[in-house]
């Protein structure tokens, strides 16, 4: 009478076969199968690991690349876009910019159109590149806030600073200025003082 281990003993020519696959590991008289991994999970392996050389690279020396921030601040701006509509046309003075620095709402719509249009000479953060420090109270061209949206308008310094009349809306144009006025006194890293020191902006 055969035992039950015999039974469950695999065929001869079976056993055979697999020998030679057979290594030297053993654990609890289980022996490991050598059973290679396929080719294609080696070059998916390597695959993965040229994208995250390239993944890493390109998120932290390229200059175009972006941020968790940037996506949330682009997702807010495209949001706050909607309310755009509900301000009608904005008059160009002093009262209408005071009011709108003192708005989150709109400030996050400006700041999306100051990192589009302005972050290349002035900054993300207003500190100047090319561009002067607009988060200092030194100003060159500027004795007032309405003073801020003549130089958006017009340009200045020989045209180093662009005219955006014809390039944004006139609401476009009044956000901005708002949102440079806000920036004052935040002391943004960059350029050092130009210009002269001005009053601080009317509280109303």
């Amino acid at each position: 009478m055969s035992s039950p281990a015999s039974d469950r003993s695999a065929p001869t020519g079976a056993a055979s076969a697999t020998a030679a696959e057979l290594l030297d590991h053993e654990y609890d008289g289980i022996r490991e199968l050598d059973n290679p991994v396929p080719g294609w999970w080696h070059l998916l392996f390597w695959a993965t690991i040229a994208f995250s050389v390239v993944y890493y690279a390109f998120f932290q020396f390229s200059p175009v690349a972006w941020t968790v921030q940037d996506s949330w601040e682009a997702a807010q701006a495209e949001a706050y876009q909607r309310i755009f509509g509900e301000l009608g046309e904005l008059k160009p003075d002093e009262a209408t910019i005071r009011s709108l620095m003192n708005d989150d709402r709109m400030m996050a719509v400006a700041r999306g159109m100051f990192v589009g249009n302005c972050a290349a000479c002035h900054g993300r953060d207003g500190g100047g590149i090319n561009g002067v420090n607009l988060t200092d109270d030194h100003y060159r061209n500027v004795a007032s806030l309405g003073d801020l949206l003549t130089v958006i308008n017009r340009g200045a310094a020989a045209g180093a600073m662009p005219a955006w009349e014809n390039r944004l809306s006139q609401n476009e144009r009044i956000l901005l200025a708002a949102y440079t006025a806000r920036l004052r006194g935040t002391y943004a890293p960059g350029r050092g003082p130009e210009g002269s020191v001005i009053p601080p902006w009317p509280a109303r």
